[in-house]
C-alpha cells in the first residue's frame, strides 16, 4: 500500500512518538507492509508549524533534522513529490466548484482510470467539502499512483474516497486496518 502523509500526520509523529502518526511514518519507512511519501509542500507546512510551535511546544531545527534523518527513506528526494500547486486556489477560475477528480486531472494532465467516474458524487473544490490549500496532496496522490492519502485534518479532507480510486485516511484507522492499532 502507498500512502502520500500530509503535514498532520507528521506534526503528530514528532508532538507524540508514541502515537499512531509516529509508527506509521516508521513502518512506511521501512517499506515492508507500507510505503509512503509526501509533498514539498507539506514537508514545508510541517517545518513552519514545527519552528512555530505545536500545542504549546516548539521545536528547534536541531531537532526537526532529526525527526527527519530518523525517516530518512520517506524524506530523500524520490518520495518527496514535487506539487503541481502549492497552498492555494488553483488559478483557474474555472476550476473553482469543480469536482476534485476533475481539478487534478486539469493540474496534472493524468487520466487514473477512476479519476473522472463519478464526477457528480465527487467532493467539490469548495468551502466544507474539500479545502483548496489540500488540491496538491490529491495531485500529487494521482501522480505517484498513491491507495491513500493519510491526514489527520477531519475539518477539510473527510475520510472517505477521493477520486482515481484515491482514500483519505486518518491515522487511527490506517493503523487498526494494518494491525498496529
Amino acid at each position: 500500500m502507498l500512502a502520500c502523509f500530509d503535514a498532520t500526520v507528521l506534526c503528530g509523529a514528532i508532538r507524540k512518538p508514541t502515537g499512531y502518526n509516529f509508527k506509521l511514518l516508521e513502518l512506511a519507512a521501512g517499506r515492508v507492509v507500507l510505503s509512503g511519501f509526501t509533498t514539498d509542500v507539506a514537508g514545508m507546512e510541517f517545518v513552519r508549524n514545527a519552528l512555530d510551535g505545536l500545542s504549546g511546544v516548539t521545536y528547534d531545527m536541531e531537532l526537526i533534522e532529526a525527526f527527519l534523518d530518523h525517516f530518512a527513506p520517506l524524506f530523500n528526494p524520490d518520495n518527496v513529490e514535487p506539487s503541481p500547486i502549492g497552498r492555494a486556489l488553483p488559478r483557474q477560475t474555472l476550476l473553482h466548484n469543480r469536482p476534485i477528480g476533475e481539478v487534478v486531472y486539469e493540474l496534472t494532465g493524468r487520466t487514473r482510470d477512476e479519476l473522472l467516474v463519478g464526477l457528480p458524487e465527487q467532493l467539490r473544490l469548495v468551502a466544507g467539502e474539500f479545502d483548496a490549500y489540500d488540491v496538491h496532496l490529491a495531485a500529487a496522490a494521482v501522480t505517484r499512483n498513491a491507495d491513500v492519502i493519510c491526514t489527520a485534518n477531519r475539518t477539510h479532507l473527510p475520510e472517505g474516497p477521493l477520486a482515481g480510486g484515491i482514500e483519505i485516511v486518518g491515522p487511527g484507522r490506517l493503523a487498526a486496518d494494518l494491525g498496529i492499532a
